[in-house]
Order: C-alpha cells, then sequence, then structure tokens
C-alpha cells in the first residue's frame, strides 16, 4: 500500500502511469490462448483480488452506495460491451469508439458531479479525438453496425463509471473497482470453458489482472479526489495511442501510415492541455474547468 503524501501533479502521474500500464493490454490479450469473455472473468477475480489487498480501508459491502452500484454495473457493461464489440467491428471503431467518453463527460458532468467544461476543454476534446481518429484511420470501417453501436454504448458506460466514481471520490471509491471486478467475474463465470490456458497464458493472465488492470485500479482511485472527471480521461487517453506501439515491439504488428501523426497529435494536445489545467490559479481561471461550489 502506498503511504505518500498525495498531490495534484503526483495524481497526475500516477495517471500517466496507469495509462502506459493500460496499454500492455494488447499484447497480453493477444498472447492468451482463451475465449475473450474467459479473460475479461479472470482478469476481474484477479483485479479484484489484488485492489481488495492494497485498500488501505477493506472492502466491506455494507459501506457500499448506490453511486458504488452505479459505478461497478458501468464497469460490467462497459467490458461486456467493449469485449463484444472488438467481434463485430474493427478494432479501431472499438477503441475510439470507447474513447468517445470525454464528450459523455462533457455533456453529463456539470449535471452529475457538478463539474462545468469549458470552451477550451471542448476545444482540446476535439483535436484529441481527432488525433486517435487519425491514427486508427487506416483501420477504421463502416461495417459492423453492431459492433460500432456497442462502442458508443462502451464509451458511455465508461464516462459513466468514472463519473460515479467522482461523487465518491472520499468515500471509498476503491470499493466500487472491486464490486465491479468481482461483478464482471461472476457474470462471465460460465465463459470459462476447456480448451483451458496453458502455463504461459495463465501467467500472462496473472500479469494482466494483478498489473495491468489490479495495481493500475489502485492508482487511479488514488488520483480520484484530486481531479476531475475530465481529466481521469483525458490523461488517460495516452492508452489508445501507446497499445499499438507496444504491440508493434512486442509483436512487430506495424501501425498505419497516419499513425505517427495522429499519436503525435493527442500526446501534444494531453500534455498541453494538463499543462494549462496546472498554472496557477489566477491564470487559469478563465480556461479551466470551473467547479460550481
Amino acid at each position: 500500500m502506498l503511504n505518500v503524501k498525495m498531490t495534484k501533479n503526483r495524481a497526475i502521474f500516477y495517471l500517466a502511469v496507469t495509462a502506459v500500464l493500460w496499454s500492455s493490454c494488447g499484447v497480453l490479450i493477444k498472447s492468451i490462448s482463451w475465449n475473450p469473455l474467459a479473460i475479461t472473468s479472470i482478469r476481474g477475480l484477479l483485479a479484484g483480488l489484488c485492489i481488495w489487498a492494497l485498500l488501505p480501508n477493506k472492502f466491506n459491502y455494507k459501506n457500499l452506495t448506490f453511486a458504488h452500484g452505479i459505478s461497478g454495473v458501468s464497469l460490467l457493461i462497459m467490458s461486456a460491451c467493449f469485449t463484444t464489440a472488438m467481434t463485430y467491428t474493427t478494432a479501431a471503431n472499438a477503441i475510439v469508439l470507447l474513447f468517445s467518453a470525454p464528450i459523455w463527460v462533457a455533456i453529463i458532468a456539470p449535471f452529475m458531479v457538478k463539474e462545468r467544461t469549458s470552451l477550451l476543454d471542448w476545444l482540446f476534446i476535439i483535436i484529441i479525438m481527432a488525433g486517435i481518429i487519425l491514427f486508427f484511420m487506416d483501420s477504421m470501417s463502416l461495417t459492423g453496425y453492431l459492433g460500432i453501436v456497442l462502442g458508443i454504448i462502451s464509451g458511455f458506460f465508461f464516462a459513466l463509471q468514472i463519473m460515479s466514481l467522482r461523487l465518491i471520490s472520499l468515500n471509498s471509491p476503491g470499493s466500487a473497482i472491486v464490486y465491479g471486478n468481482f461483478l464482471t467475474f461472476f457474470v462471465f463465470l460460465p465463459f470459462c470453458t476447456p480448451p483451458w490456458p496453458n502455463a504461459m497464458d495463465l501467467l500472462a493472465l496473472l500479469a494482466m489482472g494483478i498489473f495491468q488492470v489490479g495495481f493500475c485500479y489502485y492508482l487511479y482511485t488514488l488520483a480520484i479526489p484530486y481531479v476531475n472527471a475530465l481529466e481521469l480521461l483525458m490523461i488517460t487517453m495516452l492508452e489508445p495511442i501507446l497499445t499499438p506501439i507496444v504491440t508493434f515491439l512486442v509483436l512487430g504488428e506495424k501501425p498505419g501510415r497516419f499513425a505517427f501523426w495522429g499519436g503525435l497529435i493527442v500526446i501534444i494536445s494531453v500534455s498541453i492541455w494538463t499543462w494549462l489545467k496546472n498554472k496557477p490559479s489566477k491564470e487559469r481561471d478563465t480556461i479551466a474547468i470551473k467547479t460550481f461550489p
């Protein structure tokens, strides 16, 4: 369990680390010879146990609130829709639609968590989304309408999960992550059928559940009280850009010809937006998200 003094800068660093570790997902999933929903189930179990072990206040179902329930169910629906979307449409479509979540947050956050979205925030959302679309341009298509619909739904529930975590930011948000991962495990457990994973597959599952999901979500919950809902998403939007890069370095799968420019746009835009959000308050008041009293 980490025992350090938290600041907003440290919270942003934790989110950046989370994005880097999340980017290993593609390599790990591709290395496991098992059906995706079974992987999702066991990954949920391992992640839930990992976060439970790291929580400063152990998980107690009696302390769960309605917002904890929304967060957990949103995590389940997001995982199911995203995994299924990957089956019915291109992976690029599914990833881009999942990371449309900041648009949903920008629209809903003023009403749900009382965090306003400024014009500058909207500008950077548009630029970053354009960069992600450009990055995956070679692989995107209009085929697989069911997958596209499921991708849109996954993006909405990703946003809903983030906003519900913000609602409970000072009331053990880690418990909501534990609940969501255990729920995911039990719901998808029936898909854990033969042929069973081999020893290398099990090692990859352990790495994914404990480090790529469990420890990442732990860092995520530490950062939640110190940033707003949009920052929780915008900084971790580095992940879809890093994922194909990691896959290329490990498996040799080369990104498309537009990937370099799209990735550059996302990385520079996220960096500039994060810097602007953390300028001294007198300068920041006119450009950052305002929060209702």
